[in-house]
């Protein structure tokens, strides 16, 4: 951001500025900057004025102690607030007793709501029974005190009779129109992509409580639900013993009405006070805080380029937008790229959803975010996500694209041959899924177990380690610990998860305390296993223990490695080693089932 003029780096005043940037934070200097140079916005420390909050509007009354006059709570009420604004609190300090509140009323309204700076709405999230037996329910009603203004509820903190702490209450259609859902101390909501918003937080105990909103969310949900904020303030702030006139003070323009006052002398020896008490109006305003429901019935305006190849020529990239509609297809003779043009991203791509197994679902197929969205991919024969580029704006949400194009790499490597089969050939085809084909030989272990021994071996999955099975997927990365949380899930499911009950049914006995993976080791000895067909999960174990996967790395770490069969290999290669083994391996534990009961 520009305040001022610029001068040439070896100028005077340059030196003196740079001379300034070294003293400590202390001795920073506005003034070397006033009317001078450019300089960067630093929240908190070097900011633009703003004119449109009420310390740029309202002067600090002659004879006002500067201690009593409450600067930092003028500066943080603006007319469009853009960051965390507090719309209802009850705390108290010997320095500063605050109070805020808010209600809703219509925008034709806001005039005769401020035209006085006592609070509109005081009945409003009260219910009042009257003499003939009607109730107002709390959520809305006129206050004849202000012009017969309809205020409506927001929010409120409450404590009803019985309850150990006071209670944050929200409206409905507030929280209904973000999907807004509770998390500890806060409430957020999922944007298109599926990504965590915060949309309220709040602190509550028995001394007071407080509670802040999203700006901007609220903005925009009050422009879609046709309403204006009126903010209210009571703030009391307290200083040392001093000597001064009486100060009254009044605010009143279109946005605000507010009362201020200091008192100086107090019978009973009380401190020097002084209170501000009124409230101000924030409207509604759509922007970029727009929920699901919004986005869904928009079309994006800006759509990004992506690299889709190399000039063979000048080795520039070649870059071209995703916007569906500024791509040919089969149909229709335009000339324009094709929407079935693949372009190529990074593996590292999908960390943040592989990080989340119970939000988001991938496969070597496709990635898909609960029932939000979804769109196909693949990996190809260089390790690459492959996604058409009409694909990406139609179906990745915008939220996603600038992550995406971080990731953007030109093409390199040949289309997985499965994808071009089905989607250019029009053939039933299925692209190379190790981490599926473990998963399907698991299930059909467990069946022919069911049918043979009268139960499953392996116990039903649930929650997280559920998820991490069904989303497991070769590493992302070549970091060791990429791999080995693989192996982890590998070990959790086909080790931990045997079940020992229809084993020892089986077995014609078994020591007390023998483990699962003993016990599964001797029934497959039983029925003539001459190829020892738990070998790989017995290495799997071993290097789970003493290679680091669980536990700190051992001494014996590169010996574990050795016994698995990964040494020298990398992360991709050692996941397909051991996942393919393992497949054969309950394959063969199925076939070994199988045949004994036949």
């Amino acid at each position: 951001m520009v305040w001022a003029g610029t001068h040439p780096a070896s100028s005077p005043h340059n030196q003196a500025t740079r001379r300034a940037r070294c003293s400590s934070p202390g001795q920073y200097s506005p003034a070397i900057y006033r009317g001078s140079v450019t300089v960067p916005t630093i929240p908190g420390y070097l900011e633009p004025s703003r004119h449109d909050n009420l310390n740029a509007v309202w002067a600090q009354p002659a004879g006002t102690p500067g201690a009593l006059w409450p600067r930092d709570d003028l500066r943080s009420i603006g007319q469009h607030p853009t960051d965390w604004i507090t719309l209802e609190e009850h705390s108290s300090s010997p320095a500063v007793r605050r109070g805020f509140n808010t209600v809703l009323v219509p925008p034709d309204e806001v005039a005769a709501a401020l035209a006085d700076w006592e609070w509109v709405g005081q009945d409003i999230g009260k219910v009042v029974l009257w003499d003939d037996g009607r109730i107002d329910n709390g959520l809305s009603g006129r206050d004849d005190r202000h012009k017969g203004v309809t205020a409506e509820f927001l929010l409120q903190v409450s404590t009803p009779v019985g309850s150990p702490l006071p209670v944050v209450e929200v409206a409905h259609p507030f929280l209904w129109y973000f999907d807004a859902f509770p998390v500890a101390d806060s409430w957020r909501y999922l944007n298109r992509a599926g990504r965590d918003q915060d949309l309220i937080r709040h602190s509550v105990d028995e001394a007071g409580w407080k509670v802040d909103v999203r700006a901007l969310d609220l903005r925009q949900f009050l422009a879609a639900y046709g309403r204006t904020a009126i903010v209210q303030a009571d703030i009391v702030t307290r200083t040392n013993p001093c000597n001064f006139e009486r100060v009254d003070d009044e605010l009143h323009n279109d946005w605000a009405h507010l009362s201020f006052h200091a008192v100086s002398d107090q019978p009973g020896g009380d401190r020097p006070f002084s209170r501000l008490c009124g409230q101000w109006a924030i409207g509604g305003q759509r922007n970029a805080r727009a929920p699901r429901i919004e986005h869904g019935s928009r079309k994006a305006t800006e759509y990004p380029a992506f690299i889709y190849g190399v000039d063979a020529a000048t080795g520039a990239l070649l870059t071209h937008t995703c916007d569906p509609e500024q791509l040919g297809n089969y149909f229709v003779p335009n000339g324009r790229l094709h929407y079935l043009t693949p372009v190529y991203f990074k593996r590292e791509v999908l960390q943040p959803d592989d990080a989340e197994p119970t939000r988001y679902q991938l496969s070597v197929t496709r990635l898909s975010c609960l029932n939000l969205w979804g769109v196909d991919i693949s990996f190809n024969r260089a390790g690459l996500v492959e996604v058409y580029l009409g694909d990406i704006g139609r179906d990745l949400p915008a939220d996603e694209w600038g992550h995406w194009r971080s990731y953007n790499v030109p093409p390199e490597g040949r289309m997985d041959q499965g994808r071009f089969r089905r989607d250019f050939l029009a053939q039933w085809a299925s692209s190379e899924d190790v981490a599926g084909d473990l998963r399907r030989a698991r299930e059909q272990a467990n069946e022919v177990a069911a049918a043979t021994l009268g139960a499953q071996l392996w116990k039903p999955l649930v929650g997280e380690i559920k998820a991490q099975w069904e989303s497991l997927l070769p590493p992302l990365t070549d970091d060791p610990t990429a791999l080995g949380q693989r192996l982890l899930t590998m070990a959790k499911v086909l080790v931990d998860g045997i079940d020992p009950g229809p084993i020892k049914a089986r077995l014609t006995n078994h020591e007390p305390g023998e483990q699962s993976l003993r016990l599964l080791q001797r029934l497959m000895v039983e029925l003539s296993d001459e190829a020892e067909v738990v070998a790989t999960l017995r290495e799997l174990q071993a290097f789970r223990s003493k290679g680091g996967v669980a536990h700190l790395a051992g001494s014996k770490k590169a010996a574990a490695a050795a016994d698995l069969g990964i040494t020298g290999m990398t992360n991709l290669e050692a996941f397909d080693s051991i996942a393919s083994r393992l497949t054969r391996d309950l394959v063969s534990i199925a076939q070994l089932l199988a045949r004994s009961s036949a």
